[in-house]
């Protein structure tokens, strides 16, 4: 495996993708792997850059060449030949919020495939992806909707401290709201539950530690797991494969990228 540096730019070359994290959403460019049905706590946005692809949405298969799917949704990706780009866009993003409109009450919703989405040949970089995913959602979204000032700080909140344990009640005292008034208003704002977005801090902080040859278990303890099976179960479960896995085998180079 090849990790480059923030600043680094380079082609598809050797593997099958290139992961870019950074830290309020991460994407994936390439030609990438079939997976089973799995659930990411952030919403997805897909492109087949060259082709349609395959996608499963709450156990239903459907053709399409770009779709958006909802946080916390269960699908499962056949990409068949097509290169792929995928977005995995936190729940409190811009990024998502400006999307959100177009999936409306469904769980996914295709949109419509336009040659602004092919990425320019050989940029591919942390800053030109970026760029990109920003053109784009400004081209099919809507101006994003601003999270409620205690939700916003909430998640600021998560993000800073990332604890090992939820703690409800410190959070609802914090923003002056009770458990359960913050809870819902949480899961309305963001579309999914405070202790699922918690979880997805800690497993973007573990695929940001993820290294050659470095033990699961001192992962794991880095990003806040209660311990390595923790870590693996939420892993299979947000991408039907550990990261190591995929890592390892020369499937995805990783590009760590700086916050805008």
């Amino acid at each position: 495996m090849v990790v480059k540096s923030a600043q680094d730019t380079h082609s598809m070359g050797a593997g099958r993708g290139t992961l870019f994290l950074w830290p309020d959403h991460w994407q994936v460019l390439g030609q990438l792997m079939p997976n089973r049905a799995h659930r990411h706590i952030s919403a997805s946005l897909l492109v087949g850059l060259d082709q349609s692809f395959r996608l499963q949405v709450d156990g239903q298969w459907r053709r399409t060449r770009a779709a958006v799917v909802a946080p916390d949704v269960p699908q499962a990706l056949d990409p068949g030949c097509a290169a792929m780009w995928i977005a995995q866009l936190d729940p409190d993003s811009p990024f998502w919020r400006a999307l959100a409109p177009l999936v409306g009450d469904d769980r996914s919703v295709d949109i419509a495939f336009s040659k602004e989405m092919r990425l320019p040949t050989g940029e591919t970089g942390c800053a030109a992806m970026r760029n990109h995913l920003s053109g784009l959602v400004r081209r099919v979204g809507h101006p994003p909707a601003a999270l409620d000032d205690r939700v916003s700080r909430v998640c600021e909140s998560l993000r800073r401290d990332l604890p090992d344990k939820l703690d409800v009640s410190a959070l609802a005292a914090g923003v002056g709201l009770s458990n359960s008034r913050l809870s819902h208003l949480f899961r309305q704002q963001t579309g999914v539950p405070l202790r699922r977005f918690l979880l997805h801090l800690k497993m973007t902080r573990a695929l940001s530690f993820w290294t050659p040859g470095k033990p699961v278990s001192h992962v794991a303890a880095e990003a806040g797991f209660y311990d390595q099976p923790h870590l693996v179960r939420t892993a299979r479960e947000m991408f039907d494969a550990l990261p190591s896995e995929v890592i390892a085998k020369g499937w995805l180079r990783v590009c760590r990228c700086p916050s805008a």
